[in-house]
C-alpha cells in the first residue's frame, strides 16, 4: 500500500513539474513583445473596407448579404417597391401594407414576424412612408430587425 502512495505521488509531482515546464516554456515563446507586434501589423493589414451604397439597390444588396437573409425588399405604405433583391417584388410589395394594417393591429405592432417551417418573414416599418420586408430559412430576432432599420434609416440621413 506505501508503495502505490509512493508511486502516486511521485507520479502526480513529475506531471505536474513537467506541465509547467511545458507551459513556461510556451509563454516564453508565444508573448514576447515582438511575436505580439508582429500579429497585430498582421490584423490591421487586414482591414476590409466596405464601401457606402450607393442607391436602394445596393443597400438591399448589402443587407442581404450583412444579415445572412434570403431576400430583403423596401416598399411604400401604398404597396409600391421600392428596392428589393426579389426579380419580381411587386406581389410582396403590395402585400406588405396589408399586413402591417392587419396583422399589426391584432399584435398592436409595427413590426412582426411570421414563422412557418422552412421561411421566416419580418414585417416592419421604417417610417411612415417605407416598410420593409425580410425573408430567412433561419429564425429572424428583432434584434436584426433593429439593426436593419438603422442601417437604412442611416442610409436615408446620408442621402437628405
Amino acid at each position: 500500500m506505501i508503495f502505490y502512495g509512493i508511486v502516486f505521488t511521485i507520479g502526480a509531482v513529475g506531471g505536474y513539474s513537467l506541465t509547467r515546464l511545458i507551459l513556461k516554456r510556451r509563454e516564453r515563446t508565444f508573448a514576447t513583445p515582438k511575436f505580439v507586434a508582429k500579429k497585430k501589423e498582421i490584423v490591421e493589414s487586414k482591414e476590409i473596407i466596405v464601401e457606402e451604397p450607393k442607391d436602394f439597390e445596393e443597400l438591399v444588396k448589402l443587407l442581404k448579404d450583412k444579415f445572412m437573409m434570403s431576400d430583403v425588399t423596401l416598399s411604400t405604405t401604398d404597396g409600391f417597391p421600392i428596392a428589393s433583391t426579389i426579380e419580381d417584388p411587386e406581389e410582396i410589395s403590395a402585400l406588405a401594407p396589408e399586413l402591417l394594417k392587419s396583422v399589426g393591429r391584432v399584435l398592436k405592432s409595427r413590426d412582426f414576424i411570421i414563422s412557418s417551417k422552412d421561411r421566416k418573414i419580418a414585417v416592419f416599418e421604417i417610417n411612415p412612408e417605407i416598410i420593409c420586408t425580410i425573408q430567412a430559412d433561419r429564425d429572424i430576432h428583432f434584434v436584426e430587425i433593429e439593426k436593419i432599420r438603422e442601417e437604412i434609416l442611416k442610409f436615408m440621413e446620408v442621402r437628405a
